[in-house]
């Protein structure tokens, strides 16, 4: 009876145990950790108590996705025509399509906003999207109503080139590639969105700052907007801001417009801004001046839509004398996508996919700036 018993226990034993390797195997590789990650979430994945989350509605801004967010249940809804999904903050538990899955972690409100588990994400969430829609996404989507506005013709201004390479990157990622590409992004969804869009640029080719605003002037664009990246000598300086033409409002603006000025030291004939006339101070405040309401109300536009789309640091809208933007007889502004100096940030600007989100709310600000236009029939709020 005692061997009867013993050989009882021991078969228990081991049933216990080989159930527990089971289990365990299951649990340290879960399928999703097969998935890699997408890059369009790559730059919005924080690491919380070691497992990487992302920002839920980072994945619907990006991927096509209508959220809402109960503030009283804590629940987040995100869907589309084939996906519908449900997460609860505290919960591991979310609701897709009609059915319940294990994210095996809890969705995290982290900084205002309602984090999951990227895996689960990427791996049912994205999976199920391009499952369902991979053939019937059109690369460029028109995302405003189709008809016939007030403002339709934009200049487009590439900063540096050719003989200028802006700020340089500490692995060797250059403004004016950078400037040149998010551009001709920034061009192309404009286009889809009925725009007239011209380039100061196309090519690696060094244009005079003045010369960029009289092509501007000369095509009889509604605004500018120019496109440049940011450097500094701190290592940890970060984000985005958009900048319109007045007297600096801080010392690191004035610096900022000091180094994109520089390249001024490359035209064979420019304007000493110390030594300008006292009349032509007059008339360059004067058009400035003009502007400076529209422009203040385009940059915020975009400053705004960057704040939702990117999941950068936002450093707001500032003002500072940049000489490209001095001759324009328009709205006119000038955007700083990000430190090149940064090394995180020269990551993310090196990554064509991070770009295209970068063209993508700067377009989104500019479509935001027309209708508001097209409301007030032409005369800004």
């Amino acid at each position: 009876m005692n061997k009867k018993i013993q050989k009882n226990i021991f078969l228990i034993v081991v049933s216990c145990y080989l159930l527990i390797i089971a289990l365990s195997g299951c649990a340290t590789v879960p399928k999703s950790e097969t998935c890699p990650v997408s890059s369009g979430l790559k730059d919005s994945i924080v690491s919380i108590d070691g497992m990487s989350y992302v920002p839920l509605l980072v994945v619907s801004d990006r991927f096509n996705f209508k959220w809402s967010w109960d503030t009283v249940s804590r629940k987040l809804g995100m869907q589309n025509n084939n996906i519908y999904a449900r997460f609860m903050e505290g919960s591991r538990f979310v609701l897709i399509n009609d059915e319940i899955e294990d994210m095996h972690a809890p969705a995290i409100l982290y900084q205002g906003a309602l984090m999951a588990p990227v895996s689960f994400v990427q791996s049912r969430i994205l999976y199920l999207q391009l499952k369902e829609s991979e053939t019937t996404i059109p690369k460029r989507a028109r995302i405003s109503p189709a008809g016939t506005y007030l403002l339709g013709k934009v200049i487009i201004d590439p900063g540096h080139g050719g003989k200028d390479p802006g700020a340089l990157g500490r692995c060797g990622l250059r403004e004016k590639d950078v400037t040149l590409d998010v551009s001709k992004r920034l061009k192309e969804i404009l286009e889809v969105e009925g725009f007239q869009a011209c380039l100061t640029r196309s090519d690696d080719r060094f244009i005079p700052l003045a010369k960029r605003s009289q092509i501007a002037n000369n095509y009889k664009a509604d605004f500018f907007v120019s496109i440049h990246v940011n450097s500094a000598k701190v290592k940890n300086a970060k984000g985005f801001e958009v900048y319109y033409l007045a007297e600096a409002g801080d010392e690191a603006a004035k610096e900022l417009a000091q180094e994109e000025n520089a390249c001024l030291k490359f035209e064979q004939a420019s304007f000493d801004l110390k030594s300008s006339s006292d009349l032509e101070g007059i008339l360059w405040d004067l058009v400035s001046t003009e502007n400076r309401a529209e422009s203040i109300q385009l940059a915020n536009n975009i400053s705004r839509e960057a704040k939702k789309n990117l999941w950068v640091y936002q450093r707001g809208v500032k003002s500072a004398k940049f000489y490209v933007l001095k001759g324009a007889r328009m709205p006119a502004i000038l955007v700083e996508i990000g430190f090149i100096s940064n090394r995180d940030e020269e990551q993310k600007l090196n990554d064509p996919n991070y770009r295209d989100f970068v063209a993508m709310a700067i377009a989104k600000g500019i479509l935001n700036y027309r209708e508001e236009y097209q409301v007030a029939e032409g005369f800004t709020k």
